[in-house]
């Protein structure tokens, strides 16, 4: 086997490891999205259900007081108006999401195991990148690789290090040029 094509095989090894990360780096932001709106939802939730507390207090120290039934009604009517007004976006939220977060609670246990799942993928992607020693660390990026394949393939370089070499060049011209 030819030195270009083993440098091209390896380029290309670094390419799908470079890509599965990406991938799964994707996956983690996307789980991290999800797991932080299940705070927020949470969040409303635990808000809502003190809303409802406090109008009951206010109901039973009324009642406790022995509160003219008039008052009692117009502090019950003033309550609701600001809390209809006021809170009435987070009310109708809440009651949408809670629907939602019935079903999520019982796949949060699979969410964790395949969040935690990917954060080892992740680590042992890294840790294989790491024994790709020839390309530096800084050059580990898709579209580096991705250039250096090509110039491997069109013949324009017959090592790793030259289609390294060639786009290093390609990148001071390109920012020279700008």
């Amino acid at each position: 086997m030819e030195k270009t094509d083993k440098d091209l095989i390896y380029c290309q090894k670094v390419l799908q490891l470079l890509e599965d990360l990406a991938k799964v780096e994707q996956n983690i932001e996307f789980f991290s999205e999800h797991s932080n709106k299940q705070r927020i939802r949470l969040h409303q939730g635990q808000i809502f259900v003190l809303k409802l507390v406090f109008f009951i207090i206010i109901i039973v120290v009324g009642v406790f007081l022995e509160l003219p039934l008039l008052l009692l009604m117009f502090i019950s009517l003033i309550y609701f108006i600001v809390f209809c007004l006021l809170f009435r976006y987070d009310s109708i939220k809440f009651k949408e999401k809670i629907i939602v977060n019935q079903e999520e609670l019982k796949y949060k246990k699979s969410f964790n195991s395949k969040f935690e799942k990917l954060i080892g993928e992740k680590e042992k992607i890294q840790k294989e990148l790491n024994h790709f020693e020839r390309i530096p660390a800084e050059f580990k990026t898709i579209e580096t690789v991705s250039h250096m394949i090509r110039y491997m393939k069109r013949g324009e370089a017959q090592t790793l290090e030259e289609a390294l070499y060639f786009w290093k060049m390609d990148e001071n011209n390109h920012l020279t040029n700008k």
